[in-house]
């Protein structure tokens, strides 16, 4: 609940983790809520200050390069795989499903929740290639700063629109076996997924490593 909490931005970089007022939130004992800290502070969740304790950790430009640059990569497997195993179109309405999720969230103006549907988008991609779940599972404790940008991101209804768009022609590219087109468009993503991070970093400062700006 607590990497939750961090990653969907309910608690903000830079502050302060009390261990005893997470604890009494959620009905546990001090132990268990200690330990996590250490367990976030290596997945660069949380910077643990010798006696001052834990605080959430700020977002960093080369943590979301180098996140970008492996889901690019892996994401060029993964696509292979999909078409390689001749996954049909049919099998595409799992993406299909979170894009309408996505494109209910833009219609109604509410995009609380916009994140959570393109990572499990992402998520569906490796389901699709078969048996690449760890991969995805290993890949998750490397990008979670790339997840942090995208809820910065998900606050903005154009930059949601033009991601929603990118994701459908990867669906519509995909459904139709065109390997080539959906390599282009998943490169393409990935390269503007990269490209938000600058503008975001410059409206919301506080968030980000003083050491990249």
């Amino acid at each position: 609940m607590i990497r939750t909490c961090i990653l969907e931005l309910l608690l903000l970089p830079g502050q302060k983790m009390n261990e005893a007022d997470i604890a009494s939130s959620l009905n546990m004992s001090r132990t268990p809520v200690h330990d996590s800290f250490f367990k976030l502070s290596r997945e660069n969740l949380a910077d643990i200050i010798p006696n001052r304790g834990a605080f959430v950790s700020r977002l960093s430009q080369e943590r979301i390069q180098e996140a970008v640059w492996l889901h690019t990569r892996l994401g060029d497997f993964m696509l292979q795989s999909i078409y390689i195993r001749k996954v049909p179109g049919s099998r595409m309405e799992a993406l299909y499903q979170q894009l309408d999720r996505l494109r209910d969230l833009t219609g109604c103006g509410e995009l609380t929740g916009a994140a959570g549907i393109l990572t499990e988008y992402y998520r569906q991609l490796y389901l699709l290639a078969g048996n690449m779940e760890h991969i995805w599972s290993s890949l998750q404790k490397a990008d979670a700063d790339l997840r942090r940008l995208l809820c910065l991101a998900a606050a903005n209804p154009a930059a949601v629109e033009g991601l929603l768009c990118e994701l459908t022609d990867l669906a519509d590219a995909l459904s139709v076996r065109d390997h080539d087109r959906a390599s282009m468009v998943y490169e393409n993503h990935m390269s503007r997924l990269l490209l938000l991070a600058a503008p975001l970093q410059s409206h919301y400062p506080q968030y980000f490593t003083p050491s990249d700006q």
